[in-house]
């Protein structure tokens, strides 16, 4: 902090002492590339770029050349505080709107996206980057198809689609690497990193977030960059938690945070949310429950919305819960269905302002540039036209496949609800087979069944190490007698006996309580003893008959 007062006092000096004057009359006198040329050099002399770039305005105005004074604004923009450079923007945006500029009027939405994002106004944001993108590929702007996607990938990582927002980004990458001899490439090329890896941490990938956060480093040691340095430390924080790794992450978090007025607005609440949770996660609830409610207070303050905030306020209601402060408890809880609810509905706006507004209107000009590239290229190749009809087949018949599979899991999904409402989804069968196939007297039998009925109520199949010895031991018993006996009156072995136990607690949980629907799948699998989100979904789908993603939706929609 001290750094950068003191270099921002040595700049001021500097540019006081060596800064040149100019009347508007001599600026008048140059070309316009000469005006540029020595706004550029005097970019850090906010005055002295003020006063060139509305000279640059003056002198296009004088000669009715619009897309100039276009470029006169944004050059105003760049050296404004942000409220102006808005509407300096939206000037550069009116101006420019029927120029042959490959630039304009895309570099306008562009910044101003920008410059939206800063001060947290994602939605605007998001609407003016999809414009700006519209416009960039209708020039053949790639530099600025690139930056409008990165734009508009970071909006989407934030509230969006994960799985979407990471797929865009691998795709914005290709481009990129396209076209690798852009003077912006570096630049494009480290926001790229920092992207997939900030979506492979929301989709709790870990190694392959780290990978390229490492990538990210490398890249800012070659180019000599302390900040982006940092800020990538940073984020491999943000990965090492999710890896688990608390105290590593604890140490990047704190190293990148030296830099912190460096960073985007939002780093306050990353931070703070990454610190919290690693505390509450090493059992210092104290410290845990400092940085969370730090993050309250911000939300407080700006009214913005983060997307972890749910997590914030769930973990702060049950840290009071477990005090006895029913007030607090209350307050928190209060908040906590407030926000949720807000969340939602920007993520829903977010997604249909994806699909609408940049996902379509990208596959109907991959699809004219198709047809004309057949039109053009391919006119005598049958071949081709059979093979696209081939393709085409085949997607219907999957669409018709997938439509007639979520039918399916639908009847499924209500007739399991009839079937709970009677208890009839949960009867167990009862065992038909002799006693004395068992070889085990009737005494140890039900010794064993008595210790298993206790097991279940007490919900011990939630551990992840939960064993057949160890539960052995429980019941007082060899495994070789309690094998037996699951394998005869439960009529399954004992690994399906616990995972049917673990499904059937996660279908309840899911269907009474709501803040257990908002965990991620694997989050799900974890806490109902599965060691893995795959496992689980399996168990689940062999039970019930259709998938737990699909079993929360439609709980969703119920409710």
């Amino acid at each position: 902090m001290l750094k950068t007062i003191l270099l921002a006092s040595l700049l001021a000096l500097y540019c006081s002492v060596h800064a040149q004057t100019y009347s508007d009359a001599a600026l008048m006198e140059q070309e316009y590339e000469n005006l540029i040329e020595l706004y550029d050099k005097n970019s850090r002399d906010t005055l002295l770029a003020k006063q060139i770039a509305n000279v640059y305005i003056q002198k296009a105005e004088q000669q009715g050349d619009a897309t100039k004074m276009a470029r006169g604004y944004t050059r105003l923009a760049f050296v404004s505080k942000r409220s102006d450079a808005i509407k300096y923007l939206d000037t550069t945006i009116t101006l420019s709107k029927n120029s042959t500029h490959p630039n304009y009027p895309a570099i306008g939405y562009i910044f101003k996206s920008y410059y939206l994002f800063t001060i947290e106004k994602y939605e605007e944001s998001l609407q003016n980057a999809i414009t700006g993108y519209q416009h960039a590929k209708e020039k053949k702007n790639q530099d600025q198809q690139i930056t409008a996607l990165q734009q508009i990938n970071a909006v989407n990582e934030l509230y969006g689609d994960y799985e979407k927002a990471l797929e865009t980004e691998l795709l914005t990458k290709e481009l990129l690497f396209e076209n690798k001899e852009s003077e912006f490439f570096t630049e494009n090329h480290i926001a790229s990193l920092e992207g997939i890896g900030n979506c492979y941490v929301r989709l709790q990938q870990p190694d392959s977030a780290l990978a390229y956060y490492k990538k990210g480093i490398e890249e800012a040691l070659k180019i000599q960059d302390t900040v982006t340095y940092h800020a990538f430390v940073s984020k491999t924080g943000t990965a090492l938690y999710v890896k688990g790794d608390y105290n590593a992450a604890l140490d990047s978090l704190q190293k990148g945070n030296r830099f912190q007025d460096y960073f985007v607005n939002n780093y306050d609440n990353y931070y703070n949310y990454y610190m919290g949770s690693i505390y509450f996660q090493q059992g210092n609830q104290q410290k845990g429950v400092q940085y969370f409610k730090t993050i309250d207070s911000i939300y407080e303050k700006k009214n913005v919305l983060y997307p972890e905030l749910p997590v914030v306020y769930d973990r702060l209601a049950n840290h009071y819960q477990q005090l006895g402060d029913e007030e607090a408890q209350l307050e928190y809880m209060r908040k906590l269905v407030l926000v949720v609810k807000l969340i939602n509905l920007k993520r829903v706006f977010i997604k249909d302002k994806i699909a609408q507004e940049y996902e379509i209107p990208k596959l109907l000009e991959e699809k004219d540039e198709l047809i004309s590239h057949l039109e053009n290229k391919q006119k005598n190749s049958q071949k081709l036209l059979l093979w696209v009809g081939g393709v085409l087949v085949v997607c219907l018949f999957a669409l018709v496949y997938y439509i007639r599979r979520q039918q399916l899991f639908k009847k499924r999904f209500e007739t399991l609800m009839s079937q709970q409402e009677t208890n009839q989804v949960f009867k167990e069968q009862q065992d038909q087979a002799p006693k004395e196939t068992l070889g085990i007297s009737e005494e140890i039998v039900s010794e064993i069944l008595t210790k298993l009925t206790t097991f279940e109520e007490e919900k011990g199949y939630l551990s992840k190490r939960v064993s057949l010895t160890q539960l052995a031991d429980y019941c007082n018993t060899n495994s070789t007698y309690l094998s037996k006996v699951i394998n005869f009156k439960k009529e399954k072995n004992f690994s399906s006996y616990l995972n049917q136990l673990r499904v059937t607690y996660a279908f309840n949980e899911l269907k009474d309580n709501g803040t257990f629907r908002k965990y991620t799948i694997k989050a799900i699998a974890a806490e109902c003893g599965f060691k893995s989100a795959e496992s689980f979904s399996k168990a689940f789908y062999k039970k019930f008959g259709i998938y737990p993603s699909f079993y929360i939706k439609q709980l969703e929609q119920k409710a």
